[in-house]
């Protein structure tokens, strides 16, 4: 999983960088290829925003929290990234739950 960390309005510490790649690095379990993922730090109002955006395979995963704590928030923003994650994998499992292939017999050329 790639993980690109940009920031406005201040610096993010080594600690913080670390701490969301290692909680991002969690969620490669659900995807099989290698993924994309955009993160964004920004102060706003003396509040800090943390956006988070997954791209794979033409599907988006975005999550957004704002608070006074960007450690709190990313825990938050990576346990919404999960459940957006688990309930998608759950809808295209029970979608193709008798396991038939999907037969393209009459694809034009």
């Amino acid at each position: 999983m790639k993980i690109v960390i940009s920031t406005k309005n201040f610096n993010a510490s080594d600690r913080l960088t670390d701490m969301i790649e290692s909680k991002l690095s969690r969620l490669g379990k659900y995807f099989s290829s290698e993924v994309e993922t955009n993160v964004t730090l920004s102060m706003e109002k003396g509040r800090q925003k943390i956006e988070a955006t997954i791209n794979a395979d033409g599907t988006a995963f975005r999550a957004e929290e704002t608070t006074q704590d960007a450690y709190n928030g990313i825990d938050r923003v990576v346990d919404k990234l999960s459940g957006q994650i688990s309930k998608f994998k759950g809808k295209t499992s029970d979608r193709h739950k008798d396991n038939k292939s999907i037969r393209f017999e009459e694809v034009p050329e």
